[in-house]
């Protein structure tokens, strides 16, 4: 396979794995708001953990032989961590990102960009 396709699928990875670990995350702050603690209501949060781990390991291996650089991985992996983590507690709690927030999701992007580029 072209480095290009990897680096593509390693992106893909983190990117999904995040979301799937945020997601997980923010649906069990959800149950904690909510007051619903059954065992029953953790398994879908923690099946989906389960594959995020699996995506996120996926992803900075394809990302280390494309890149050869683990900083490279780690930054592209803390920034898409920043830049989707907003999106999943703004949907699920209706609450927008205070400025602080939304500054952070912006330097971040930079940074990425910043590592990608530079």
């Amino acid at each position: 396979m072209s480095k290009e396709l990897l680096g593509v699928s390693a992106l893909g990875l983190m990117v999904a794995g995040e979301f799937c670990a945020i997601y997980s995350e923010v649906v069990v702050a959800k149950l904690a708001q909510s007051g619903s603690a059954s065992w029953e209501t953790f398994v879908m949060p923690l099946v989906l953990m389960c594959f995020a781990g699996l995506f996120l390991l996926a992803a900075y291996w394809l990302g280390y032989v494309v890149v050869g650089d683990i900083w490279i991985v780690t930054v592209v992996s803390v920034t898409s961590l920043l830049l989707i983590e907003p999106v999943v507690v703004w949907s699920l709690f209706h609450e927008a990102p205070g400025r602080g927030a939304l500054i952070g999701c912006v330097l971040g992007a930079l940074g990425m960009l910043a590592t990608v580029l530079l």
